[in-house]
Order: structure tokens, then C-alpha cells, then sequence
């Protein structure tokens, strides 16, 4: 599901966001540098008071997003897996914000199929195309934490070839 490729697009995409963030900060606090030798009290207060705002808003709406992701693609690639099998059962909706990454949740029963004392919570990247898992499936989940690194389907009913294929 994940590859080299993709973390290497993340790190790119937190050097951008960095980027965006320290630019304009950069010149707010020139600016201000410069009111504040040529003794525009006004004008330090705005500059200085907008830099600290803009990288406050870029850091928690831009950045943390970015890393979080960039942390999950790396903790899929390198961290310690768990395989879990099991029968898929549902996938939530709409998507859950976990450690700065938004995530779909799903159930997987890991035992009796009936007994939800067996069931699982996964968090499935919402970045990524969603499966076509039906209710039913037995899965082969890989993954670090909960959430899934790399799955595949292992018997039971699952809507196109393709999907069977995409996380293994």
C-alpha cells in the first residue's frame, strides 16, 4: 500500500509547508526590523503581531497535518507489523483525524463471526483509494499500531480483481 515513493512525496510536502510558513514570516519580521529602527511603534507592533499569527496558523492547519502524515507513511514502511486476519465487517463513513492524519474507520472479527467481543478497530489512510471490501471478506491486515500498513484479501467476496490486489 505504501512504498518509498510515497514518504519521499511526504518529506517533499513538509519542506514545501515549511516554506510557505517561513517566507512571509521572514519578511513580517524584516518589516519589522525595519519599523523598529526607524521608529514606527505601529508598525512593529502590526508586522510582529501578524508574523507570530501567520506561523501559528500555518503551523497547526499546514504543517502538523503534513508531518503527521509524513510519520505514519514512515512508521507503515519501517515500524514494527502485526498480520491480524479476519472477517471485514464495516467501514465507518466519514473519516476520524488520528495523530494529525485523517483515517476511515472499519471493524475487522478476528474470531467467531457472530461474537463482537472479537471485533477489531483499524484505521484505514483516508488518502488512499478505498477498497471494495464486502461485508464478509476475510482480510489479512498488516499493521503497525492499528493503524493498516498493507492488507490483502484472503477469501469471500470482494467487488473488482484490482482490489484484491491493491495492498498486498
Amino acid at each position: 500500500m505504501y512504498e518509498e515513493k510515497d514518504l519521499i512525496d511526504a518529506q517533499a510536502a513538509v519542506k514545501r509547508a515549511m516554506t510557505l510558513m517561513l517566507v512571509p514570516a521572514v519578511l513580517f519580521f524584516g518589516g519589522a526590523i525595519w519599523s523598529f529602527v526607524v521608529r514606527i511603534k505601529w508598525a512593529t507592533i502590526l508586522l510582529s503581531a501578524l508574523a507570530g499569527c501567520w506561523i501559528i496558523f500555518v503551523h497547526q492547519n499546514i504543517m502538523l497535518p503534513k508531518k503527521g502524515y509524513c510519520e505514519h507513511v514512515r512508521k507503515a514502511l519501517r515500524a514494527a507489523r502485526k498480520d491480524t486476519e479476519g472477517y471485514y465487517l464495516r467501514m465507518e463513513a466519514t473519516p476520524v483525524e488520528r495523530d494529525d492524519v485523517m483515517f476511515y474507520a472499519f471493524y475487522l472479527n478476528v474470531g467467531e463471526k457472530k461474537d463482537p467481543e472479537d471485533d477489531r478497530l483499524f484505521y484505514y489512510d483516508a488518502l488512499k483509494p478505498l477498497p471494495d471490501w464486502q461485508s464478509g471478506c476475510r482480510l489479512r491486515i498488516i499493521s503497525y499500531d492499528k493503524f493498516v500498513a498493507s492488507w490483502q484479501v484472503v477469501s469471500g467476496p470482494v467487488g473488482t480483481a484490482a482490489s484484491a490486489q491493491y495492498g498486498g
